[in-house]
């Protein structure tokens, strides 16, 4: 056996501990180095900025999520865009309503002179907050709530890249939040049925190709979207934007339109969280004119809404005689629904 002296040890010990030390150091001055003035941070955003993120199968979100009552026409059309612009989405199972739960709802606040929902509106309304429930008690950061029979661009996710930069510029970004659209927000509205616009408003524009021209945008907002610039979409915070069939929240977004939605007390949820963003008690950003819209099947089936079905409506044709014939989207130039199912782009004129 090979005895190695007591006085030998101890330097070869010391030799070998600095060796070590000088391997780490030389790997750690490696993986932290940077340029001069320039942070390890800022050197991570070289190859991309955050709002290119925007851009990635959730279009920057954490979760896009889908309020759907069940299979029909409406979720296997939004399969099929979603395929084909390569998005990612989950359809959380819709708990059950009581009859009497939905009609108890519609009456809060009528003895105080309260606006009320219809039975198909109040049904809505709840479905809508039994779907922020869950992003608020799964403790998403940031979701995407979309309403099953909704359509998009083919270019979506391009056009989301644009949008994400404009609202950190709006809301002015540090280029060090890494959140695709930034922190400073409740709610944005991309998906609405219409909003107000004019040039006194803070408005963040920029040129998109794929913007709905003025000749064809429909609607009774019509008249404020011809004020902005052709060929360009923009942001801005929200003044009056109806309709809830795209809109993304924060955590804390979600728990203030929890609060401030769950007791009813209005003509419609939409209208509602709209009033919420004109107080201020909700910093909702609205994005005109809309990425998202509802999809409307061929006229002449008599197909009806599942509010309108609330409200007493007859349901309507069954889906197999008119799933097949191509409908309409308005205000969405180049379709992904249509195209997907279709071909063709299916803009209504």
């Amino acid at each position: 056996m090979l005895i190695v002296p007591r006085q030998l040890l101890l330097p070869s010990i010391c030799v070998f501990l600095i060796a070590i030390w000088l391997v780490i150091s030389l790997l750690s001055s490696r993986s932290n180095y940077n340029e001069p003035g320039v942070s390890p941070s800022s050197i991570l955003q070289v190859s991309g900025s955050a709002a290119d993120n925007a851009s990635n199968t959730t279009i920057g979100f954490e979760k896009i999520l889908v309020l759907s009552h069940g299979p029909s026409w409406r979720t296997r059309g939004l399969a099929a865009a979603a395929n084909l612009t390569g998005l990612q989405y989950t359809v959380p199972p819709q708990p059950p309503v009581h009859p009497e739960l939905s009609a108890a709802f519609a009456k809060l606040g009528s003895d105080k002179g309260k606006d009320s929902p219809t039975p198909g509106g109040s049904r809505a309304w709840l479905a809508h907050l039994d779907l922020i429930k869950y992003v608020y008690q799964l403790n998403i950061q940031t979701a995407l709530i979309i309403e099953d029979d909704t359509d998009w661009d083919v270019s979506l996710r391009t056009q989301m890249k644009s949008i994400a930069s404009a609202i950190r510029n709006l809301t002015l970004t540090d280029d060090l939040e890494i959140s695709p659209y930034g922190s400073d927000w409740d709610i944005i509205w991309i998906g609405h049925c219409g909003e107000f616009w004019d040039n006194g408003l803070e408005t963040v524009l920029f040129d998109d190709i794929s913007v709905c021209p003025h000749d064809k945008y429909y609607g009774w907002a019509r008249d404020y979207m011809s004020r902005i610039p052709e060929g360009k979409r923009g942001v801005y915070w929200s003044s009056n934007p109806v309709c809830s069939f795209a809109y993304a929240l924060t955590h804390e977004g979600a728990r203030k339109v929890l609060e401030l939605t769950g007791a009813g007390q209005g003509e419609a949820f939409d209208v509602k969280m709209m009033g919420e963003c004109k107080i201020g008690n909700l910093k909702c950003i609205s994005v005109v004119p809309e990425v998202i819209h509802q999809y409307f099947p061929a006229e002449g089936y008599g197909v009806k809404s599942l509010k309108d079905i609330g409200d007493g409506e007859t349901p309507g044709t069954e889906d197999g005689r008119f799933e097949s014939i191509k409908g309409s989207t308005e205000n969405i130039l180049f379709s992904a629904r249509c195209q997907a199912l279709w071909g063709e782009t299916c803009i209504r004129q």
